[in-house]
Parts: C-alpha cells; structure tokens; sequence
C-alpha cells in the first residue's frame, strides 16, 4: 500500500526537477521540454497552474503515504494485541508485570 503513494511522489519531484532545470528561457510563453523533446507551450498563468496542480498531485501522494503508514501501524498493532500472553509463572513477574509502565499511544502536542 506504500509503494503507489512513494512512486507517486517520487515521481511528481523528479518531473518538476527536470522541468525546472531543462527551461530556464523567458519571454510571454514559456517552451516546456523534457530530454529535448517539446510536451507543451504555456503562457505565464498556464506555468503557474500547471505548478498548482504539480503541487496539488504531491500533496496527494504525501497524504496517501502518510494514510498507508498509519494503518500498518494500526494493523501491526492490532496483531500484536491479539496474540495470547504467556502465562506467568510466579507471582513475583505478574507483580513486577504490573508494576512496569504500559505503553499508551504516542501523542502528539499534548493532545
């Protein structure tokens, strides 16, 4: 479930490295060419949108990663819950089990 929203942002940044650094020409319409080979002609407003929507498609796959993270992290723990305990053999480790600190979730900021 990483491996889409990775390619995706990987992709995204390499595409916009290579428009950036292959057109560096001005003037009122800008000539995009990726390897010598001419994809498009925008105007000014026409760069800036198709910016927007670069960003825009990042931030999709930054949010889908960060999703996907999540709920391995969720499912893993859902796992290790539910497997059974091993019995304690004495009442010295029960005590000394409860005695530990449990881990609780991590917050973030307080919250």
């Amino acid at each position: 479930m990483l491996l889409l929203p990775l390619l995706l942002v990987l992709a995204t940044a390499a595409f916009t490295a290579i428009v950036v650094v292959e057109n560096f020409s001005g003037g009122p319409e800008y000539k995009v060419e990726i390897f010598g080979n001419q994809i498009a002609t925008l105007s000014a407003p026409g760069l800036f949108l198709s910016g927007v929507a670069l960003a825009l498609i990042f931030c999709l796959g930054l949010a889908a990663l960060a999703g996907g993270m999540k709920r391995r992290r969720h499912h893993r723990h859902r796992v290790r819950m539910s497997e059974p305990e091993p019995m304690a053999a004495t009442r010295e480790e029960q005590e000394g089990r409860r005695s530990q600190p449990t881990q609780g979730h991590r917050r973030i900021f307080g919250h």
